[in-house]
């Protein structure tokens, strides 16, 4: 299975604009030093630096539609925000995030299931990732600098670099929520239920036995790191899903409304498709986790669920949802029914 080590290249990519302090090892990221606050420290004020310059010198204020200049205003403000906030909660709370890996660690040792091709294939996606991303953060900026009228040259480095690093904060999250989600459908495939046995075996092609205390066991401890990622990370996506939506609506209205160049048009397509795109991503990478409902299901559709021993455990996986959402609880995201109608349409199996 993929470990964070394999997603080296995105963390190495934050930390040079400045979004991230992570450094990865094998299967582990190193923990906070007094040299990474004060890295993400001055990161957080140059970053600044920019937002009052933007705000100041470059935003149009006079002789402009109010609703523009709502959008403006408010979409640059939570955008900046989006960076703040994440950049100062993942290095606050850094000792939860190696809390998360250490759970994934424990269920790697306990399955020992090992797939070199597949740890290639997550390597190999994570530097195309890098590499798109630099082009086309790139063609934004320049674009941008062949735009602006006042102070064209921080603006073009501004929507390059801010945006990039936004985007590569979000591509860590979805990073280690598929890390869990991975262990979630390896737990799921490699396991079957037999009511002759009383137990659950591994599928043919292992050849360890588990038992349901053991199962019981994987399936907590995945589901602890989730919620454990879930708490560092529920403040930052209460903000993306806000800024990013924002984003989106402005960019549309802004080429539905304004007769723009062809430079300005493309520019606003690019940013336009970006929001959507990463709205999408986090959406996607919290769906990811919401594999363990297949637990429940299979209980209650196989005639193990009949047997006495098994209704403690049937009970727990019953119970025991995983849901990922916002700080406050203002946003839950998780897919429980299309889920289960996924399974059911299978005829008892997960396709």
């Amino acid at each position: 299975m993929s470990t964070v080590g394999d997603m080296r290249s995105i963390f190495i990519a934050a930390r040079i604009l400045g979004g991230a302090i992570h450094i990865t090892t094998e299967n582990d990221i190193t923990a906070r030093k007094r040299r990474d606050v004060f890295f993400i420290a001055v990161s957080i004020s140059l970053y600044f630096v920019s937002l009052v310059a933007i705000n100041v010198y470059i935003l149009p204020y006079v002789d402009t539609d109010a609703k523009v200049v709502f959008f403006n205003f408010a979409r640059v403000i939570l955008f900046y925000s989006c960076f703040f906030t994440d950049a100062s909660l993942t290095t606050l709370w850094n000792r939860k995030i190696r809390a998360v890996l250490s759970e994934l660690r424990n269920f790697d040792r306990v399955t020992d299931f090992r797939d070199s091709s597949k740890r290639r294939r997550v390597r190999n996606m994570c530097h195309g990732f890098m590499f798109v991303t630099l082009i086309y953060w790139t063609i934004v900026g320049y674009l941008s600098y062949r735009l602006e009228v006042r102070l064209p040259l921080l603006r073009g480095i501004a929507y390059a670099v801010v945006d990039a690093s936004i985007f590569l904060q979000i591509m860590i999250f979805a990073g280690f929520s598929f890390l869990i989600g991975e262990r979630f459908r390896q737990l799921c495939n490699i396991l079957k239920f037999t009511a002759e046995k009383e137990k659950l075996m591994m599928s043919d092609r292992l050849s360890v036995r588990f038992t349901l205390q053991k199962i019981w066991w994987l399936h907590c401890s995945l589901v602890n790191a989730a919620e454990m990622l879930n708490s560092v990370y529920a403040v930052q996506l209460l903000l993306w899903i806000s800024s990013l939506s924002l984003n989106t609506m402005s960019r549309i209205y802004a080429m539905k409304s304004y007769n723009l160049s062809n430079y300005g048009m493309i520019r606003e397509t690019m940013l336009a498709i970006s929001c959507a795109w990463n709205v999408l991503l986090v959406t996607a990478s919290c769906h990811v986790t919401a594999y363990q409902i297949i637990f429940a299901e299979s209980f209650r559709q196989d005639k193990s669920y009949q047997y006495l021993e098994n209704l403690e455990a049937a009970a727990y996986f019953q119970l025991r949802k995983l849901h990922f959402c916002t700080v406050a609880g203002f946003i839950r995201v998780d897919l429980p029914l299309l889920l289960s109608v996924r399974f059911r349409a299978g005829s008892g199996s997960w396709d």
